[in-house]
């Protein structure tokens, strides 16, 4: 009986969270924005070339350039407009989808990223293209 007294004090005295708790969750904070921080840095793009898809098909391609501003559509499917703004990022801004996912989307930048419209049959990727790319001599 006195063993379970001591067990009810001990769990009141106790505090929600220790310091050493704290430094832990700080480390998985700080471990989880490593990981989605440091890929961009790890494979640098001399430059990023913009693939447009529909159905599948590629439609249009170019390089994605700094102090470029341009609104592109295509005869394809007139309803879907896309914005490239100076500081070499793309966005769909306007399209005729029910659900709108596309538009809000925003702005995309990064080789890998991409932006699909599905009900369209759209999409556009960006991809990393390098000046060293070719053979690989190692191989």
């Amino acid at each position: 009986m006195n063993n379970e007294i001591r067990s009810d004090k001990s769990r009141e005295q106790r505090p929600w969270a220790r310091p050493r708790d704290f430094i832990l969750l700080g480390l998985i904070v700080v471990a989880a924005l490593t990981l989605f921080l440091i890929p961009p840095l790890l494979n640098p793009a001399d430059s990023i070339e913009v693939l447009v898809y529909h159905e599948g098909v590629v439609i249009d391609r170019f390089i994605l350039e700094e102090g470029t501003s341009r609104l592109l559509s295509y005869d394809q499917l007139p309803a879907i407009e896309i914005q490239q703004w100076p500081d070499r990022s793309i966005a769909i801004v306007r399209s005729d989808c029910p659900d709108q996912v596309c538009v809000k989307t925003g702005r995309i930048r990064f080789a890998g990223q991409f932006a699909a419209c599905l009900p369209n049959n759209f999409v556009i990727v960006l991809q990393g293209r390098s000046e060293t790319e070719g053979v690989d001599a190692v191989a």
